[in-house]
């Protein structure tokens, strides 16, 4: 067996030195990519929790917090608070909310839903003076950006928009 060479820096090894640099910027490059994709997801862009991963419509009488993304197939939960008071209240949700999200149950259940030229209407009834929570459990039915429309109490519609990752 021949032996390599010594080289200048006294080493006694065979190694191709340009296919090794061009390895470790390969890996630095990886490195950055996976840092990257760490930090997106601590920031709950990936869709599974996080400081951005969810936005609130507020209105007079209440708010509605939804997912800002999303996973295909995931459960996810759109959350609502309406003003209190023993008078009736209710959540409306625009038509496309619905091509994209099932909605598997609502916690606490309606008196009544109803369609509506601006989409379904829930109807709820609480006889307390404190805000009534509502958590409605969705699963996303299909990827993409879906853009739709949120109301408490009958006020005007607030568009907000979900990214649903594949």
């Amino acid at each position: 067996m021949e032996q390599p060479p010594v080289r200048p820096d006294g080493l006694q090894i065979e190694e191709n030195r340009a296919f090794q640099e061009s390895f470790w910027r390969a890996e630095r490059i990886a490195w950055f990519f996976f840092g990257l994709a760490l930090i997106t997801a601590t920031l709950g862009i990936t869709g599974s929790g996080g400081f951005l991963a969810r936005q609130v419509a507020t209105f007079d009488n209440g708010s509605v917090e939804v997912p800002r993304f999303s996973r295909w197939e995931a459960s996810d939960t759109l959350n609502a608070t309406l003003a209190g008071g023993g008078e009736e209240r209710s959540l409306t949700l625009s038509p496309e909310f619905f091509r994209t999200f099932q909605v598997e149950d609502i916690d606490p259940p309606p008196i009544s839903a109803e369609g509506s030229g601006d989409g379904l209407l829930y109807r709820f009834r609480s006889g307390s003076s404190q805000p009534l929570e509502l958590t409605l459990h969705l699963r996303s039915q299909a990827p993409g950006i879906v853009s739709y429309r949120a109301s408490v109490n009958g006020e005007p519609p607030q568009a907000v928009r979900t990214i649903v990752w594949p």
